[in-house]
């Protein structure tokens, strides 16, 4: 699956397993891709609700592969956790 197309990068993390994230921040969302450089998902939306944000301008990525996403536009960090296997 080919990722959506960027609008304005912003910032962009990497796992410790390899995975890349990139802060996308006219479309408010976080693109992920493999190690590999494969797209895999995209998440979050413009909003002020759970998963919501406007305009991400910086991401990181902790140990246990939460990310976490400092919104512009509502000042304020999202966190995302990852599913369990």
């Amino acid at each position: 699956m080919a990722p959506p197309a960027f609008a304005t990068v912003t910032g962009v993390a990497v796992s410790r397993a390899g995975q890349v994230f990139v802060a996308d921040f006219y479309n408010h969302r976080i693109q992920k891709f493999a190690a590999d450089g494969d797209f895999l998902t995209a998440f979050g939306e413009k909003g002020n609700g759970d998963g919501e944000f406007e305009h991400p301008i910086a991401i990181a990525v902790a140990d246990d592969g939460s990310v976490f996403a400092a919104g512009f536009g509502n000042d304020r960090v999202t966190r995302w956790r990852p599913r369990a296997p």
